[in-house]
C-alpha cells in the first residue's frame, strides 16, 4: 500500500531539513602558555572560587541585543562550560606572569598550599558584537599570614575586530579582556608577596 503523497512529501522535507540545519559551533577561551617547571616555587597562588553571572552560565555564546535584551545563540556554544573556562585562562595568565609561582586552581581540588589565594566575582561579561566586550571584575586576596590583604576591581573593554556575525572575533575579544585582568591581577599579586616578605 502507497503511502498518500502528502506523507511522502512531510517525509522528504523532514530529511532535506536535517541535512540542511545548521551545525553547532564550538568555542575555546585561549589562555597562555603555561611557563617553565620553576622548582621549588617561592610562591603558592590558588585562585578561586570564580563566580560568573548567572545570565552567561550556559552552553551557548550570549551577546547583547539591545539595552534590555540579551541573547543566547543556540548554534555558537562553548566547548567547556563558562564557569571552568574563565578561571582557567586567568590561572594560566597569571602563571605565565609569575614564572616564579606556582598556580592552582580552586577547581582542581583543595591545594596542599598556597601563600596568596585570589577569589574573583566576574560581575559583568558582556559582548556586544561588532563593537566591544565589557568584563568587570571585582576580587579580593588572602594571605595565609592573615595580614590585610587587598581587593579591588578590574575592568576591560576590549574592541571585536569583525562584524557582527564574526563570533570567532568576540570569543578572541573576551580571552584579550581576561588576559588584560590576569595579568593586572598577577601584578597586584606579586606586589602583595613583596610587602609580606619584607619585615
Amino acid at each position: 500500500m502507497r503511502a498518500p503523497a502528502w506523507q511522502v512529501a512531510l517525509v522528504c522535507g523532514g530529511l532535506v531539513f536535517a541535512c540542511t540545519s545548521p551545525r553547532e559551533r564550538l568555542y575555546t577561551l585561549s589562555g597562555a602558555e603555561p611557563p617553565a617547571a620553576v622548582t621549588p616555587p617561592t610562591l603558592h597562588v590558588l585562585v578561586g572560587p570564580v563566580t560568573i553571572p548567572e545570565a552567561v552560565d550556559r552552553p551557548q555564546l550570549v551577546v547583547r541585543y539591545n539595552t534590555v535584551r540579551l541573547v543566547a545563540l543556540e548554534q555558537e556554544r562553548w566547548a567547556e562550560p563558562l564557569r571552568e573556562a574563565i578561571p582557567r585562562v586567568l590561572s594560566e595568565v597569571i602563571g605565565s606572569k609569575l614564572p616564579s609561582a606556582s598556580v592552582t586552581r580552586f577547581a582542581a581540588g583543595p591545594a596542599a598550599r598556597w601563600d596568596v589565594r585570589l577569589i574573583v566575582n566576574v560581575a559583568r561579561f558582556e559582548a556586544i558584537p561588532g563593537e566591544r566586550v565589557i568584563i568587570e571584575t571585582h576580587w579580593w586576596l588572602r594571605a595565609t599570614d592573615d595580614k590585610t590583604v587587598p581587593e579591588g576591581n578590574s575592568v576591560a573593554r576590549v574592541t571585536v575586530q569583525g562584524g557582527p556575525q564574526d563570533y570567532d572575533a568576540i570569543v578572541a575579544a573576551e580571552a584579550t579582556g581576561l588576559a588584560e585582568i590576569g595579568a593586572e591581577l598577577a601584578r597586584v599579586i606579586e606586589s602583595q608577596a613583596a610587602r609580606s616578605a619584607t619585615p
